[in-house]
């Protein structure tokens, strides 16, 4: 029996056993809930996403699926931007920070469009591009070695094996800038495909209807203008 909350006080006083009965048993009820749709939800989740619950519940869906994309890349060898991870507490001339605010990033993207490893690409590259990464290779190894690894670079023993590798790809891509191949690079511009953009213009990919679920619908009518076609 439900009880109401202006009376949860007065039952409390006057019936503790009963209050006590209710409490239990909602609380019992809450458990059996999550425990069968949210903890298996949850561990499958932690199993994916290298992060504990806590952070599998708080994190919003963009943050999860890129923490999915990284694991994925580090699996299979794809070279992705190395997470920030912001100190706990920021200090401005002496000063902690209570809160701060930043101008938001932007991403140049390579072309509009899908790159695949299946289908071969004419690339235009800049050897002067390449060129600087290799007057600049041990800069940047080292940067990577001992400010993001956390490791000095005299305990790496096949230092200088992987530094020439590395400079012998990137003279092969410096020396043969127009190129027709494979792509390892997979790029795909979703620009116009966030939901509520998706909803904003109405669009309706193939993939979602077809003529025969148009025809059946009751707003198919021109002056609804439910839908645009995309190009």
């Amino acid at each position: 029996e439900d009880v109401d909350a202006e009376d949860m006080l007065p039952m409390a006083k006057e019936n503790p056993k009963g209050m006590a009965t209710y409490s239990v048993s909602d609380a019992v009820a809450t458990y059996y809930l999550y425990d069968k749709y949210v903890h298996l939800f949850i561990f499958s989740l932690c199993t994916l996403i290298p992060m504990g619950p806590e952070d599998v519940l708080r994190k919003g869906s963009g943050t999860l699926c890129e923490a999915l994309l990284m694991v994925q890349a580090n699996d299979l060898d794809i070279i992705c931007p190395n997470k920030q991870v912001d100190p706990l507490a920021k200090f401005h001339k002496g000063h902690l920070l209570e809160s701060e605010t930043y101008i938001g990033g932007k991403v140049e993207c390579l072309e509009t469009g899908v790159y695949r490893s299946d289908i071969e690409y004419e690339f235009d590259l800049k050897p002067t591009a390449f060129q600087q990464l290799i007057d600049n290779i041990d800069r940047d190894l080292s940067f990577a070695i001992e400010v993001e690894a956390g490791v000095d670079r005299s305990d790496i023993v096949n230092y200088e094996e992987v530094r020439t590798k590395i400079i012998e790809q990137l003279e092969l891509l410096r020396d043969s800038p127009k190129r027709k191949e494979k792509p390892y690079v997979y790029h795909l511009d979703v620009g116009a495909m966030y939901p509520n953009i998706i909803l904003t213009n109405r669009l309706q990919p193939s993939a979602i209807v077809d003529d025969a679920t148009c025809a059946a619908c009751d707003f198919n009518q021109a002056k609804n203008g439910c839908k645009r076609r995309m190009e």
